[in-house]
């Protein structure tokens, strides 16, 4: 068999099809995998966000028992450190800017990090923003978001010293804090609402609505496949056919 498909010079052709067939399918049911995940992230956000907020306690001991607690609405009451707020770069949309995480004290000296929101680049320093910000205990609400365990591969090294983040990084955000002794949570909460601390940051913007087109890239990769076979076939039977006339 594989002497008559050297002979019609079929050989490579038909080996690397094989190749290109399996690697598309295999792309192909990668997205069926993504469309799965994708669906189930939908609902979960979806029904997290119909839910009552849960109290920081609550919260810490779900995820002490592995549960997930990614966008369940929690609250929380502390003073913030304006002192120690981080920026850590994420546009949004078409506007490049920062995002500003800032330590919230507890009563018992413990903190939670609360991304306060979106400042745009020039406004990324504090002093360029209102310079009333609140004093005094205050309760806030958001979404629950478990810290990054690992750095994506096309993510930079975040800058500590220049207060220039790139990723969540749970630990070191704890540990660029002077000394502090406290607990570490695994998680931060995003904020619902600016209305405490002036316009900006801008608060409320955490991405919750997701586009599943993971279906339509699927049948891409499947088609892509299909049209490959049909490419090999009709080269096959020309081959064959030549062979035959002579």
């Amino acid at each position: 068999m594989i002497v008559k498909l050297r002979r019609l010079g079929l050989f490579w052709p038909l080996l690397f099809s094989c190749i290109g067939v399996l690697f598309l399918v295999m792309l192909g049911n990668w997205q069926m995998q993504r469309k799965a995940w994708k669906k189930d992230l939908i609902t979960l956000v979806e029904t997290r966000l119909k839910s009552s907020p849960m109290d920081i306690e609550t919260i810490s001991q779900m995820a002490l028992e592995g549960k997930d607690i990614r966008y369940h609405p929690g609250k929380v009451s502390g003073q913030f450190d304006f002192g120690n707020e981080r920026h850590y770069f994420l546009p949004l949309k078409s506007r490049v800017g920062w995002h500003i995480i800032t330590p919230l004290k507890l009563l018992d000296g413990d903190v939670v990090f609360i991304d306060r929101g979106f400042v745009p680049d020039e406004l990324k320093l504090q002093e360029k923003r209102a310079s009333d910000l609140p004093a005094g205990s205050l309760e806030i609400e958001g979404l629950v978001r478990p810290f990054e365990t690992t750095q994506r591969y096309f993510t930079p090294d975040n800058d500590v010293k220049n207060n220039k983040w790139f990723w969540r990084d749970g630990a070191a955000l704890y540990n660029s804090l002077p000394n502090y002794k406290g607990r570490r949570f695994g998680f931060m909460i995003d904020a619902k609402s600016s209305a405490q601390y002036g316009d900006w940051p801008l608060a409320g913007v955490t991405r919750v609505q997701f586009v599943d087109k993971h279906f339509g890239y699927a049948l891409t990769w499947y088609g892509l496949a299909l049209t490959l076979i049909g490419v090999f076939g009709f080269f096959a039977y020309g081959r064959c056919s030549n062979s035959r006339a002579q």
